[in-house]
C-alpha cells in the first residue's frame, strides 16, 4: 500500500474512504487483500478512529468484508456470490421497471446519470463510471418512494460496485453498450410497456453477469 498519497483537508475520514475505494475498485488493492486499520493509520498518517471509520464505510458499501475475529478484507467474488447478487438485483429492478411503466413519472434523474456515465467513460474514470451506473438504477428504484425497497436495493447494489468495476477494469463491456442498454430501459418505461421494460432490464443484467462469469472462469 503506497503511503505517499495526499489526503484532502475536507474530512480525513471522507478522503481516506475515497482513496481506499478507488484503489479497491481499480484493483490496486486486490481481492482478498487485508485492509487492517492499524496498517491504514500508519500508511496514511491518520488516527486509528479515522481509519476505523473508513473501513466501516467500505464494509457497508460491500467492498470489504470482515470475517469473525479477523481484519477486514477486500471482497472476493465467486461465481456463486455473483449469481446470487445478480439474481437479487434482477428480481428487484425488473419489478420496479414494470411498475414505473404503468405510471407517469419523471425520469430526468436517471437521464442525468446516463450523461454522467458517458462523461466518466470519456475520461477513463472507473470510479465515477461505476457510481453513475449505480445511481442510474438507484434513481429508478427511488421513484417508487418506498423507503424499505430503496434500503434493500441500496444494500444489494452497493455490494455490486466491485462487480461493475471489474467489468470496466478488465474491459468486459464497452460503456457505450451500458449507455445504450440504460436508454433502452428508459425508452420502454416511457412507452408504458411493462413487458419490454422488464425484458430489457433482465437482458441488461444478464449481459454483464455472463461476461463476468466467463472472466472468472478463465481467470481461475
Amino acid at each position: 500500500m503506497d503511503d505517499s498519497s495526499t489526503l484532502s483537508v475536507v474530512s480525513v475520514a471522507d478522503s481516506l474512504t475515497a482513496v481506499l475505494r478507488e484503489r479497491i475498485l481499480t484493483q490496486r488493492i486486490p481481492a482478498g487483500a487485508r485492509v487492517a486499520e492499524a496498517a491504514i493509520a500508519q500508511d496514511f498518517k491518520v488516527s486509528r478512529p479515522s481509519a476505523r471509520v473508513a473501513v466501516e464505510r467500505l464494509i457497508a458499501e460491500g467492498l470489504l468484508e470482515r470475517p469473525a475475529h479477523h481484519a477486514a478484507r477486500v471482497l472476493t467474488l465467486t461465481p456463486e456470490t455473483l449469481r446470487d447478487m445478480y439474481l437479487t438485483r434482477s428480481v428487484i429492478e425488473t419489478g420496479v421497471y414494470r411498475l414505473l411503466a404503468a405510471h407517469d413519472r419523471s425520469l430526468d434523474g436517471a437521464d442525468s446519470e446516463i450523461a454522467r456515465l458517458r462523461a466518466a467513460a470519456s475520461e477513463g474514470d472507473v470510479v465515477s463510471l461505476v457510481d453513475a451506473d449505480v445511481q442510474f438504477h438507484r434513481a429508478l428504484v427511488d421513484l417508487l418512494e418506498s423507503p424499505g425497497l430503496s434500503a434493500i436495493h441500496d444494500k444489494v447494489i452497493n455490494r455490486m460496485r466491485l462487480c461493475l468495476a471489474q467489468v470496466q477494469v478488465n474491459h468486459l463491456l464497452d460503456p457505450q453498450v451500458i449507455e445504450r442498454e440504460h436508454r433502452g430501459i428508459l425508452d420502454a418505461i416511457r412507452a408504458a410497456d411493462p413487458e419490454l421494460a422488464e425484458q430489457r432490464g433482465r437482458e441488461h443484467l444478464q449481459n454483464a453477469q455472463d461476461r463476468l462469469l466467463t472472466f472468472l472462469d478463465e481467470d481461475a
